[in-house]
């Protein structure tokens, strides 16, 4: 009797063991990522489906991919190699989301014969359809509560209900609130900043034809808290007119746009993609720092946009041609201080050109994240002996501040790094100050906190390895016409104050360079702005003299 036992155990064993390790890739997936021909006809009507409600309470805030993460949500049957679930594991928690216990079982055998770290992996029973989980996972804002909410948004793939549904269980999982926004859309095709800046093609007004782009952004400033969506035209021309398929935003002011051949049909709309970024106005008042990853695509497979950012470490999909090294090069020279790890496709789960690590991935954010934000000081600047520098700091775990760990850490000419102590203004609200400053001197400096948490965080995320960087106009600054100019409060919420000497006009610019207002104005002007929207503006200021000088203005 023993050993029938003994004989059925083993064969058990191996029957388990054989299902884990040939059932683990969805090899042949119910639906492929681009729009099966009864989706794209239900589509054309699919904007009358979509959900309403009421936006989360303002201001809102959209978390952007680089922001502090809690871990990533990956779904099982795998639509990635294991070897990136494995490098997932190691750093952060890994999500793994199934339709039954037997796909649970099925994928801790797997993983466990691969070197993944289970003690990183948790697993949550959600019935799906497919396992493009950026397409349907969850996009998180922090709200005017400082909670971190899910907003959801109608899937624009009508033939699968479940990932569609699939939000609602990411909300109860994570034990956070959701508002609908009443929009067909999908979150590949959906970049944000964190400072009020989201990007997508033009295929958001091709599937909501009963939404005027005015009524776009308008719907992305009360849902997401964007100011500025910049909807573009889609120079990949395939069919899934997603964003990521060749773009990303690397930080705020950084941008990865990919390049194709000259010879290219397509090489004049990648080009004007990337023009329209690099005259476009960050949210932190300079111009865009556009990189550019040479993905030719076509008949090689060239995803490299496709990544995926986690905290301080980026994976990189790779093929094995001969384009991978260069692409790892341009990744290690835009993104110093973060790790760069290249991820293989494997046979069962390729990459293409138009779906790869990151539409097979989604960052969860840390819903107690410590939160910063920061309008730095870049490029060059009036001459001052010292300045101060308004941070924004929340403890979102609900833990105290460490107050004596709020710190600016700066250097003055590549010298040695120092650092001084925050000083607190209101509740959330505090400043560092850079002090003994002279003429010429060139700046670079980084912001940290901690709370008692554990948590912390530097502002550049990765701190001294890509700091802040300003420099001084030099020591005869102060004998041009504009050296007494003044613009306050800024940042600023209802008004701005001008004064100066000889002045006659001022003109107000955005982001994209459009003009927003113009006025006369004097030595002494006070200019209502409560009605502009939030975002990073350009005044240019003219005196009696002809002279112009231009100033960055921040609309909180």
């Amino acid at each position: 009797m023993i050993k029938r036992f003994t004989l059925f155990l083993a064969l058990f064993t191996f029957i388990t063991l054989s299902y884990a390790q040939s059932e683990h890739y969805d090899v042949h997936p119910k639906f492929t990522h681009a729009p099966t021909m009864e989706e794209r006809a239900m589509l054309q009507n699919w904007y009358l489906q979509t959900k309403s409600g009421t936006p989360p309470v303002g201001p809102v805030s959209a978390i952007s991919e680089f922001q502090p993460m809690g871990g990533v949500l990956i779904a099982y049957p795998l639509g990635i190699p294991v070897s990136l679930v494995r490098e997932l594991s190691l750093i952060t928690q890994v999500t793994v989301i199934v339709s039954s216990g037997q796909d649970s079982t099925s994928a801790q055998y797997y993983f466990a014969s691969n070197g993944v770290n289970d003690s990183n992996v948790r697993y949550w029973l959600v019935n799906h359809d497919s396992y493009w989980v950026r397409d349907y996972g969850p996009w998180f804002v922090l709200d005017g509560n400082d909670e971190i909410s899910i907003i959801d948004f109608t899937y624009n793939r009508p033939q699968r209900p479940n990932d569609d549904a699939a939000m609602q269980h990411f909300v109860q999982n994570l034990g956070v609130s959701s508002y609908e926004m009443s929009m067909v859309h999908t979150g590949g095709n959906y970049m944000v900043d964190g400072y009020g800046t989201a990007a997508s093609t033009d295929l958001v007004l091709e599937e909501n034809p009963n939404l005027s782009n005015s009524d776009v952004q308008t719907m992305a400033q009360n849902y997401l808290g964007v100011d500025n969506y910049m909807l573009l035209d889609d120079p990949l021309g395939e069919y899934i007119a997603h964003i990521d398929c060749w773009g990303k935003f690397l930080n705020v002011n950084k941008v990865l746009i990919a390049r194709v051949s000259t010879n290219d049909p397509r090489y004049n709309d990648y080009e004007a993609v990337a023009n329209t970024f690099a005259n476009a106005l960050t949210p932190w008042g300079d111009h865009y720092q556009v990189v550019r990853v040479y993905a030719p695509g076509n008949y090689s497979t060239t995803p490299y946009t496709n990544s995926l950012i986690i905290n301080d470490h980026v994976f990189v999909p790779i093929v094995g041609n001969s384009y991978d090294n260069a692409a790892i090069e341009v990744y290690e020279d835009a993104m110093p201080g973060y790790t760069i790890v290249p991820i293989q496709q494997s046979y069962y789960t390729p990459w293409q050109n138009t779906d790869a690590l990151h539409c097979r991935t989604h960052e969860l954010a840390d819903l107690g994240m410590l939160y910063l934000k920061h309008y730095p000081l870049l490029g060059q600047q009036v001459y001052q002996e010292s300045y101060n520098l308004p941070v924004t700091i929340k403890a979102l775990s609900g833990e105290s501040l460490i107050t004596d760990s709020l710190l600016v850490y700066y250097r003055i000419n590549e010298g040695q790094w120092q650092s001084a102590q925050m000083q607190q203004d209101d509740e959330d609200e505090w400043h560092a100050t850079i002090s003994g400053l002279q003429g010429e001197d060139a700046v670079d400096y980084y912001l940290f906190a901690k709370d008692a948490s554990g948590r912390r965080e530097c502002l550049p995320y990765v701190g001294a390895a890509d700091p802040f960087h300003f420099t001084l106009g030099g020591v005869g600054v102060e004998e041009n016409a504009f050296a007494q100019l003044a613009l306050y409060p800024n940042p600023t919420s209802d008004r701005l104050v001008v004064k100066g000497e000889g002045l006659r006009s001022m003109s107000i610019y955005n982001q994209m360079g459009q003009l927003v207002s113009q006025m006369n104005i004097d030595d002494y002007s006070i200019i209502n702005c409560h009605d502009w929207p939030a975002g990073v503006y350009v005044a240019v200021i003219k005196n009696a003299d002809g002279q112009t000088c231009t100033k960055r203005v921040v609309k909180l």
